[in-house]
């Protein structure tokens, strides 16, 4: 699926962009005729959409997730099926991936300040604690997955005017639910994966998420990850054996040491 369909009409919408291909899925802008707003449209790949266990996990993930209602966290607003294959409609966010904004800054050697660092980190936790609360995980935690909504003014004193949501939950799992996988399939992504997601722990909690919120703080804060893996192999041997990485603060001596401490907690290699 690519840019050939831009300009197709799928049901009521009609894609007008092509926004980007992830692991799981094509994500397109596209117009809601019905309603007259703009939407974010994924298409499942269709070697995932075939697998009947696929789809029952996608049939929940988006009853599950169009439940959710809190202002950092992607809206949900229809699931379908159609020629082009199945799909998500969600907000669409207008702002650019925290991965890209932090790229620009480190390109040229600058940190994101640390209130924004800061104020990225709490709404995060906050999402993740509201999620957490109504038996959902994310799995895959990442600057990725982040995207950075413009907002006409800050949402508190001294705050950028900008609010980080959490997109995808492709690979959310419900906590009491069936335990559903892909053959082949990471679940996450390797330098932000907590160690119990590397062992391959049947039952992965909250605090699988808030490892990974250590490692996005961790890059935040420093414009460095954590870890540095060349394969899966290595990231898992490294989250195994308990290496931790250098204090944030040898990277950026501004950063108080209350906040190396959280990060050395958020990172624990014992849950």
């Amino acid at each position: 699926m690519n840019s050939d369909l831009i300009g197709k009409q799928i049901g009521h919408y009609q894609l007008e962009a092509l926004l980007g291909d992830g692991g799981m899925g094509t994500v397109f802008r596209a117009r809601d005729l019905n309603l007259g707003r703009t939407v974010a449209i994924k298409f499942m790949h269709a070697q995932f959409a075939r697998l009947p266990e696929f789809r029952a996990r996608l049939t929940k993930e988006a009853q599950t997730v169009a439940r959710l209602d809190h202002p950092s966290i992607v809206k949900i607003f229809d699931f379908g099926d159609s020629t082009e294959g199945l799909y998500i409609a969600m907000e669409h966010i207008d702002g650019g991936s925290l991965r890209a904004h932090l790229g620009r800054l480190q390109a040229r050697g600058i940190f994101l300040p640390l209130q924004q660092s800061l104020q990225i980190g709490v709404q995060m936790a906050d999402a993740l604690d509201y999620a957490h609360q109504r038996g959902l995980i994310h799995r895959d935690v990442k600057p990725g997955n982040i995207i950075l909504k413009k907002l006409d003014r800050p949402p508190e004193e001294g705050d950028a005017p900008f609010r980080a949501i959490l997109t995808d939950f492709g690979l959310v799992k419900v906590l009491e639910g069936e335990r559903l996988t892909l053959t082949g399939t990471t679940l996450g992504t390797p330098v932000y994966m907590s160690p119990e997601q590397c062992e391959g722990v049947e039952v992965v909690d909250g605090r699988s998420d808030l490892y990974a919120l250590g490692v996005v703080l961790y890059e935040l804060l420093t414009n460095a990850t954590p870890f540095r893996f060349k394969n899966l192999t290595e990231a898992v041997t490294t989250h195994l054996k308990g290496i931790m990485p250098p204090p944030a603060r040898d990277l950026r001596p501004d950063i108080p040491a209350v906040l190396d401490a959280l990060l050395q907690k958020a990172m624990a290699k014992d849950r």
